[in-house]
C-alpha cells in the first residue's frame, strides 16, 4: 500500500532523473581523452579562479578535479537511486538499500568499461571504488534525509490529531 503523496509521478520523475543522470556519467565516459582533458582544464581554470577572487590560492590539479567529478557524478546517482526506492516505500525505505548498492556499482562498472573502448582513455578499478563511495555516500545521506523527513511527518500529523 502506497501511504499517501507516494505517487506516480514522484516515481517517474525520479526514474527519469536517474536515468539521465547515469547516461551523463556514461557520456563522459565515452569521450575521448582529448575532450575530457580539454573540460577538465576548463573546469580546474574556473575552479582556480573562483577561489582566487576571494583571495584563496589552491593548488589543485587535473587529477584533483577528475577524481572529485567522479566521486560528486556517484554521489547524485546514489542519492537518486535511494529516491528511487524512496518512491516505492518512504518508510522503509532502508529495505532496497542492497538493490541500491548493487545498481550504484553495477553503473560504477559499466562506466569504467566504456573507457576501455574510449579512444586514448582507460578503466581503473580504482575508479570503480572511488565512484561506489560516490553512490555509498549519497545513498546515505538520502536515507538519512527521507528517515528525518518521515518522521517530522509523523509527529505533524499526530499533533494534528491530538
Amino acid at each position: 500500500m502506497q501511504p499517501k503523496g507516494t505517487g506516480k509521478a514522484f516515481r517517474i520523475i525520479i526514474f527519469t532523473l536517474t536515468a539521465l543522470m547515469i547516461c551523463y556519467a556514461f557520456y563522459h565516459s565515452a569521450m575521448p581523452a582529448y575532450a575530457s582533458a580539454e573540460e577538465s582544464e576548463g573546469v580546474l581554470s574556473f575552479v582556480t579562479d573562483f577561489f582566487n577572487n576571494f583571495g584563496i590560492s589552491v593548488e589543485l590539479t587535473d587529477h584533483i578535479i577528475r577524481k572529485t567529478a567522479h566521486f560528486i557524478e556517484y554521489f547524485i546517482i546514489g542519492g537518486l537511486l535511494l529516491s528511487c526506492a524512496y518512491s516505492f516505500d518512504r518508510f522503509k525505505t532502508y529495505r532496497f538499500m542492497v538493490q541500491v548498492l548493487f545498481f550504484g556499482l553495477l553503473t560504477a562498472v559499466i562506466d569504467e568499461t566504456i573507457q576501455l573502448f574510449s579512444d586514448g582513455r582507460s578503466g581503473q578499478i580504482s575508479d570503480v571504488w572511488l565512484d561506489f563511495s560516490g553512490v555509498i555516500t549519497g545513498a546515505g545521506i538520502m536515507l538519512l534525509f527521507y528517515f528525518i523527513y518521515t518522521r517530522t511527518k509523523k509527529k505533524d500529523k499526530k499533533k494534528k490529531a491530538n
